[in-house]
């Protein structure tokens, strides 16, 4: 939006003019202010500070996509610092094409509450104990992992099937997983079909119903409020 000169903060309101009949039904939806990694600490702040003058409290997180393997994660410590202070949750793409050592800092360097993809995690075993330890989960995108080759650049392999991908050792590794369709006009999926992919992986039918389950209790929902009923 903001590269194309555009005021978030009237696209905001839009969306959730859109979304009220929605809402009416039932159908809670919380929103998360996103930056693109590649465009630099400048954009990003400016990212927050829009979340900040929408004065919304159906906003309620921060995160950077986009390029991992551009400018080093220190650089926006202090992004991420001014987003703790106006009460947004941390998010952050690591470890989808980079490797765990991206993960590591997001959560260390930036107070990283949950990682978007996160599969380079099974490089690395000392990590998957502290994502379990600390129970920060792995927004795990299947379909998109398989079409943009970062499953088969994870794994070392010339190519990649969806019954190679780690989100079962992940998972079984007591690491919190939430699933995502990352993009579903890009990569053609619903979270429905990514629910069949995570079947293909050999998850049992316990194991699909505890993600759906983790996926309401790390959605930051207000203290107190039902998670999953």
């Amino acid at each position: 939006m903001l590269l194309r000169k555009q005021r978030p903060e009237a696209n905001f309101e839009a969306l959730l003019h859109a979304t009220e009949p929605f809402e009416s039904r039932g159908l809670q939806l919380r929103w998360v202010f996103d930056a693109a990694r590649q465009f630099g600490v400048d954009a990003a702040m400016e990212v927050v500070e829009s979340a900040n003058r929408c004065h919304s409290k159906a906003i309620v997180a921060f995160g950077i996509g986009g390029d991992e393997l551009s400018f080093s994660t220190k650089e926006f410590r202090r992004v991420y610092d001014r987003a703790a202070q106006l009460g947004l949750h941390r998010l952050m793409h690591a470890g989808e094409v980079g490797g765990p050592e991206k993960i590591r800092e997001a959560i260390e360097l930036l107070g990283a509450e949950r990682i978007g993809h996160g599969i380079a995690a099974i490089n690395d075993v000392e990590l998957m104990d502290l994502l379990a330890e600390r129970k920060i989960p792995l927004e795990i995108c299947p379909a998109s992992n398989l079409s943009t080759g970062a499953l088969a650049r994870q794994l070392s392999l010339e190519d990649a099937t969806i019954e190679d991908h780690p989100l079962p050792k992940l998972l079984r590794h007591g690491i919190p997983v939430v699933l995502s369709t990352d993009d579903p006009a890009m990569f053609h999926t619903t979270l429905h079909e990514e629910y069949a992919n995570a079947a293909r992986m050999g998850l049992q039918e316990k194991e699909l119903a505890r993600i759906v389950e983790m996926c309401f209790e790390h959605a930051f929902l207000p203290a107190g409020e039902s998670r999953g009923a």
